[in-house]
């Protein structure tokens, strides 16, 4: 029974139901009801003519009138008046005339019993083998002395002849509209089906790594915001899974690297330079110093992991933000002795800052660290801790490198995209992680703070980040995430 829940069969039955539905209410509407319809259609005109009468009663053409309505409607229209024993009848039934010979004095007696003032009755009238209904009234405002009474007929015709041709064509029609309901819902049951089905048969292939399946296009506007979405869904699956490849080949490339070092190291102090202390100081140097980087690869790559999946919390306090950036820049004075790259610190004094200490101190440095690390030919890097408007606060990291290409803006925040040094393609640098940026966004963003990049090729690039300065009134929680802004162009500590 499985293929009872298939759309092209559900689509089909619908269609059925709604015809059966529809063929069921013009059954009762136009048959079962029709003789109830017919009769109060009947009635209305009669209640119709009678107050036309009334309301013209005192006009000198009131004769005309009658005669008028009864020639228009094929009815029966009697005026007694009592007061002068004077009767008037125009027949217009086109019928016999034993209406006229009726006797009224039954029907004036029911009319002032009544409550309105108003009768209507129902009777057969023999030579014409028809029904009558009658209607009796009076006009006047004393019923016990009216100016006239007035008995309206009209025939019932023999609805029972055409409610039986109505029947018989009904259930030819029926027939007839089922037959073509059939094809019609079959041919539109398919008409929609069939692209579902070929876009599923397409999503089937996506988990088998076939993410360029070609998806048809359709008339239906929701078919092809459907097969619109599968086709961004496939390509961005297929970045993601290109993103994956070249991750664990980074991942794969800056674990096996140092520890090739470690162990080619190791190897030269075991055969070569275990007596020597100058050489055994240098090799041991390269170890220690390759250890220290894997370290920091898999520190940095656990931390992005927690700042992601949002289950690292802020501990949040205030401190004194000029004096941890002077501790965090002092750091870097063994670069300046090593390789010569001075770091020019311009920062106000006494910034107070409401933040998580640690994870800021994090982000100062990944920034400084990406300066030095693409620093131009000037080996200068220049940190600025400054207040601005609206009591805010920016840091500011600038260098005089290569700066960023508009083709690579778009990846310089993502883990381990790097900008290759000729900017065509994402490539690992020689130093650096490759997810120094990816910290910095997920902090910046948890804390709510601004931030973006500046960027000229050939001129350098600026990182900066704008927060509000601690305030001893009002100290709110950090905001929801903040989008990060390009001035020109941004880049990550991947270039």
């Amino acid at each position: 029974m499985s293929f009872l829940r298939s759309i092209k069969v559900r689509v089909w039955l619908r269609f059925e139901m709604v015809v059966v539905a529809m063929l069921a209410f013009t059954y009762v509407f136009l048959i079962a009801l029709f003789p109830s319809f017919y009769s109060w259609m009947k009635t209305y005109e009669i209640e119709e003519t009678f107050v036309k009468i009334r309301s013209n009663w005192t006009n000198e053409n009131i004769v005309q009138i009658i005669n008028e309505q009864a020639a228009e409607k094929k009815m029966y229209i009697e005026i007694n008046l009592p007061k002068s024993n004077y009767s008037y009848s125009a027949n217009k039934l086109g019928g016999s005339l034993s209406l006229a010979v009726l006797a009224k004095g039954g029907f004036i007696k029911s009319i002032n019993e009544s409550k309105n003032g108003k009768i209507y009755k129902n009777f057969r009238d023999d030579q014409e083998d028809n029904s009558v209904l009658m209607m009796g009234s009076y006009i006047g405002n004393d019923r016990n002395n009216p100016e006239a009474y007035v008995f309206i007929c009209n025939y019932l015709e023999p609805i029972g002849t055409t409610v039986s041709i109505f029947v018989r064509q009904f259930f030819i029609v029926g027939i007839i509209m089922m037959i073509l309901t059939v094809f019609m819902s079959a041919f539109f049951s398919t008409k929609i089906s069939e692209p579902i089905i070929r876009i599923n048969n397409s999503a089937k292939s996506l988990p088998q790594g076939k993410f360029d399946a070609k998806i048809e296009k359709n008339d239906f506007d929701e078919i092809k915001q459907l097969s619109a979405t599968l086709s961004s869904a496939s390509k961005e699956i297929a970045k993601s899974d290109d993103l994956r490849r070249e991750l664990m080949a980074n991942i794969s490339h800056d674990l096996r690297t140092p520890l090739t070092m470690i162990k080619a190291y190791a190897e030269m102090i075991r055969d070569l330079s275990g007596d020597n202390p100058e050489k055994r100081e240098r090799h041991l140097k390269v170890i220690i110093d390759e250890t220290d980087r894997l370290s920091s690869l898999v520190t940095d790559i656990l931390d992005l992991s927690k700042l992601q999946a949002g289950v690292t919390e802020l501990h949040m306090e205030m401190f004194n933000f000029s004096e941890r950036l002077s501790s965090v820049t002092s750091r870097f004075d063994i670069i300046k002795e090593n390789q010569g790259i001075s770091i020019d610190l311009e920062a106000q004094d006494d910034i107070l800052l409401f933040a998580d200490k640690t994870k800021i101190e994090q982000v100062v440095y990944n920034l400084i660290n990406n300066a030095v690390i693409y620093a131009g030919d000037d080996n200068k890097v220049i940190v600025r801790l400054y207040r601005t408007n609206g009591g805010k606060i920016r840091f500011e990291v600038e260098d005089h490198g290569e700066g960023i290409s508009a083709e690579n803006l778009p990846y310089i925040w993502d883990r381990y995209y790097k900008v290759s040094e000729r900017a065509t393609t994402h490539k690992r640098a020689k130093m650096g992680s490759g997810i120094g940026l990816s910290i910095v966004k997920s902090v910046l963003e948890q804390h709510g703070f601004a931030f973006g990049a500046e960027s000229n090729l050939g001129k350098g690039s600026k990182f900066w980040f704008e927060a509000p300065e601690y305030s001893e009134a009002v100290q709110d929680e950090p905001k929801p995430k903040h989008k990060h802004e390009f001035k020109l162009n941004k880049r990550q500590d991947n270039k």
